[in-house]
């Protein structure tokens, strides 16, 4: 792995320690001072909404053949709502708002980081690497709520969460860019083409991008839901929810760091599809679990690293290094309106209850792994050798 992969990991376990401190107290924080489901599911749903725009950042990105630019700017503006989270902490609409700002400060930044990580020569290992250092700094976020919490009060959290935030793109400012030839003709022209439904992508693209969609829209359906069944199972308790939250991101590495040889083999598109298939199983089962020894058991089931991992690798396989960016942004504007339709979760759990709620989450999981097998099989077929013409007799 070379300096400059090495570098993006090291600044990635930075910023998941830092949100691995404020995102999780960011749900239970709000439960706790009067949220309604409907208002966390918005929480992330309307945050990521600002995603929308990934796919222009992306362009712009390739267009310049720049990544640091956009990592400095996006990642520096993240952490600023952050220390607005300090300030107002007990005010429910303010920290939603606070989060979709810096929700829409990442979306510029994020898809030149995937796009950077992604362009190593072995970026199925670098992006293995990358997914497991994550996982042990959110871990560490996660181990410190409790403490924090309890030592130094919501405000004190989140302005710790503010500054270690802030540390991230001062790592990144280190990072050795390697320019890429700039993109000819007008810009207007290029960022025409990016908010088209054409894609600068291989055959098969436009499929991986609906069972992105149908597949983050699941996740975010239950994802808030089955947060806050494990903290009212743990007597609300923040010191013990973080040692699990925190245990479950150090199990997610050791499950990478053992199954990165898997995802090598399988790729990106295939670690998504198995990680689609798991998740459709297990909603269910964990919507209709009583005993916290079992919900707990079912949580730490390691599905999620292998679902981001091949959410993050997929656009590479569809994809050139000059506009792997656009392809990453694409993704994400897909993957936004997931979770933005994701907030019916929780408008569905104040109707009808939140474990009906979360069994039916695992439709629109169900649906998304026909057309990602289906985008699986047209790269096969782009890849196929064609034959030869036969010689005219």
């Amino acid at each position: 792995m070379r300096r400059r992969a090495r570098l993006l990991v090291a600044a990635n376990f930075v910023a998941s320690v830092g949100w691995g401190l404020c995102w999780p107290y960011l749900t239970f924080r709000l439960y706790d001072i009067g949220a309604v489901y409907l208002q966390i599911a918005l929480m992330d749903s309307l945050a990521y909404a600002t995603y929308l725009l990934s796919r222009l950042w992306g362009a712009l990105s390739d267009y310049y053949g720049r990544r640091k630019p956009f990592m400095l700017l996006g990642f520096t503006a993240s952490a600023l709502p952050v220390a607005f989270m300090a300030l107002l902490n007990d005010r429910i609409w303010a920290l939603i708002s606070s989060y979709l700002a810096a929700c829409f400060a990442w979306g510029i930044a994020f898809p030149a980081l995937v796009a950077a990580l992604t362009s190593e020569p072995d970026r199925e290992y670098a992006t293995a690497i990358f997914s497991l250092v994550g996982s042990v700094g959110w871990g560490i976020g996660a181990f410190l709520m409790g403490p924090a919490e309890e030592y130094m009060g919501p405000a004190g959290l989140f302005g710790m969460s503010f500054l270690i935030l802030l540390a991230f793109p001062l790592v990144l400012a280190f990072y050795d860019e390697e320019e890429l030839p700039r993109k000819e003709g007008p810009l207007r022209s290029y960022l025409a083409g990016a908010l088209s439904l054409e894609f600068r992508a291989r055959r098969g693209f436009g499929l991986l991008l609906v069972g992105v969609f149908l597949g983050w829209l699941g996740l975010q359906w239950a994802s808030p839901l089955m947060r806050l069944k494990i903290y009212d199972a743990l007597g609300r308790s923040k010191m013990s929810v973080g040692l699990i939250m925190g245990l479950n991101s150090i199990i997610s590495a050791l499950a990478v760091s053992l199954g990165g040889k898997l995802v090598r083999r399988l790729g990106g598109l295939r670690t998504l599809i198995s990680a689609l298939a798991c998740y459709a199983i297990i909603m269910p089962v964990f919507a209709l679990a009583r005993e916290p020894g079992l919900l707990l058991a079912l949580w730490f089931v390691p599905i999620w690293p292998f679902f981001n991992l091949g959410y993050m690798l997929s656009p590479a396989e569809f994809s050139s290094e000059e506009e792997r960016a656009e392809a990453v942004g694409s993704c994400e504007v897909m993957k936004s309106m997931g979770v933005l339709l994701g907030l019916l979760g929780g408008y569905v759990a104040d109707l009808i209850g939140r474990e009906r709620s979360l069994v039916l989450s695992a439709i629109p999981l169900s649906l998304a792994i026909p057309p990602s097998l289906a985008s699986y099989r047209a790269r096969r077929a782009d890849d196929a050798p064609r034959p030869s013409p036969s010689p005219s007799s």
